[in-house]
């Protein structure tokens, strides 16, 4: 999945981070320094709806610093059979609402982008059909740039599936990922979308004319058929996915997919993922039917007002004899007391599989005795829990724990993970010895997991594992022990930021949905 350095950097670009890859045409005047995107809406009667309103510099190489920034927002064009709410709250913004006007004003640091999310709620006897705009006006530098986003009312149906699936295969198998889809409501859903996104190790190999295969997005596939309500369907084939052949045996590989109205999918496309990806072309032999599944019982357009139904986690358990053995390297250093000292412990990858993205802390280090780790590595953080790091205790590269839970990158057989931590010498204890441990499921050789992080050994000591690759570095080298690692091939980083970032995309344009409709019913097939 994906490393370490990767996921936090998309957490940190949250929403930001969507907004850059979106395309939705933007409004700017002809010589504002600044554009602005606002994004349309479909909402069902009686439900809510969530969209972002954002700006950019026009300039990339110069870009506009917006300081003081104003914001006025005019939804008098849906007061009929919508309401605006929560306008600016958070975000910096400070907001007033006058009738079905709306003021808000922040300031705006070095290289910070306006952006607010705003919520729409439909009244219960709004007609499908209906429309009307929401119109803005951002004042920045003395440039005021206008936009508008149009609010439409649009029939409700309720897709629905189940919640998690589980397939598994050996490497460089074939493995067919079974979709199923339920329309829980009372109206007749006219189509719908499935999207289904695959770690890069298990990747789509199918060629059906109704669906395209995305790098940034993964599978989209799109059905004419009409969904009965209370019926349930199925996919006329599995869809064919091939597990890469260097997978590691015993691994567990993340899959989601996520069904959409039609009409939900443009707008989903239209607001964040217009030319995106223009390269993208649909398959040319055999078209993916919904066909009706055994036992199950207008051209308005239509949403699915409830959207935390529509999504199935998929676990793709490998099978087969494909292991990977991790082997671990231990460190000394040499100090007199206040002194700081530098060691580098490390896991290498021995093969033959390839390591997948780890979510917990398979690599551990224990400071020695009469130290303290004043410089962890960042790919660390306190240890507190076996199964998972325990978010909100403690920080990655925290000084001052006893114990270390660390990530480890994708790693192809030979791949040495390095993890630097400056310790200082607070007491000087003779051979004061901490560990770094290795713990992965399937491991065949368990003689590599353990060595020892030695500070101040004493001549003739045997720190380490003498004659594996667990030996700490000798006298002589700095205090360092082990490799300089090198870097990951592109194939797993870049693979993985992608998938990433249509993860990220998905989750934003989708994360309105989620926040803002009220009602949940569980699948039935």
């Amino acid at each position: 999945m994906l490393s370490h350095s990767t996921r936090r950097w998309l957490a940190g670009l949250g929403v930001a981070g969507a907004f850059v890859a979106a395309s939705a045409t933007p409004a700017a005047a002809a010589d504002a320094p600044f554009k602005v995107v606002a994004q349309n809406m479909l909402v069902a009667p009686g439900y809510g709806t969530f969209s972002y309103l954002y700006a950019y510099p026009a300039d990339g190489e110069h870009p506009h610093q917006f300081g003081r920034t104003t914001l006025d927002i005019d939804y008098s064009g849906i007061s009929d059979f919508a309401n605006l709410e929560m306008p600016g709250e958070g975000w910096g913004w400070a907001c007033e609402t006058t009738g079905q006007a709306v003021h808000c004003e922040t300031e705006f640091g070095e290289d910070d982008e306006p952006w607010l999310g705003l919520q729409v709620f439909a009244r219960d006897d709004a007609k499908p059909g209906r429309d009307g705009q929401v119109k803005y006006s951002i004042t920045s530098g003395g440039h005021t740039v206008k936009a508008s986003s149009t609010v439409t009312i649009a029939e409700g149906v309720d897709l629905q599936t189940e919640p998690e699936l589980s397939v598994s295969g050996a490497p460089g198998s074939r493995v067919g990922a079974p979709a199923l889809v339920r329309n829980g409501s009372g109206t007749t859903s006219h189509g719908a979308v499935l999207l289904m996104q695959s770690d890069y190790l298990y990747n789509y190999v199918g060629d059906f004319t109704n669906c395209v295969r995305s790098d940034l997005l993964g599978v989209v596939c799109t059905f004419d058929e009409d969904l009965k309500p209370g019926m349930t369907y199925r996919l006329s084939e599995e869809l064919p996915f091939e597990l890469h052949k260097d997978v590691r045996t015993g691994a567990e590989l993340p899959s989601a997919s996520v069904w959409w109205t039609k009409d939900d999918w443009d707008l989903y496309n239209e607001n964040w993922m217009q030319d995106i990806d223009p390269d993208a072309k649909p398959g040319k032999n055999g078209t993916l039917h919904l066909v009706e599944a055994a036992g199950a019982q207008s051209l308005t357009r239509q949403t699915d007002p409830d959207m935390m139904n529509n999504y199935t986690d998929i676990s793709v358990k490998v099978t087969g004899n494909n292991p990977a053995d991790l082997s671990v390297k231990g460190a000394t250093a040499t100090g007199a007391k206040g002194d700081v000292v530098t060691v580098r412990p490390s896991v290498t990858n021995l093969g033959p599989a390839l390591l997948e993205y780890q979510n917990g802390p398979v690599f551990r280090v224990t400071i020695p005795e009469g130290t303290t780790a004043v410089e962890p590595s960042w790919e660390c953080r306190p240890y507190t829990s076996q199964e998972d790091w325990e978010q909100g205790k403690g920080e990655w590269g925290e000084p001052g724990a006893r114990e270390y839970g660390c990530q480890i990158s994708e790693s192809p057989k030979g791949f040495e993970n390095p993890y630097e931590f400056k310790l200082r010498i607070d007491k000087v204890v003779p051979n004061a010895s901490g560990a770094v441990t290795v713990r992965l499921n399937n491991d065949p050789n368990s003689k590599n997991d353990t060595a020892e992080i030695v500070v101040n050994a004493v001549a003739g000591g045997t720190p380490g594992t003498p004659g594996t690759p667990g030996t700490p570095g000798t006298p002589g080298d700095g205090g360092q022990g082990g490799g300089d690692g090198g870097t990951l091939p592109i194939t797993g980083s870049n693979t993985a930021l992608i998938a990433g970032v249509g993860a990220l995309l998905l989750a934003a344009g989708a994360a309105g949905y989620v926040v803002s409709r009220r009602r949940k019913t569980r699948f039935v097939a």
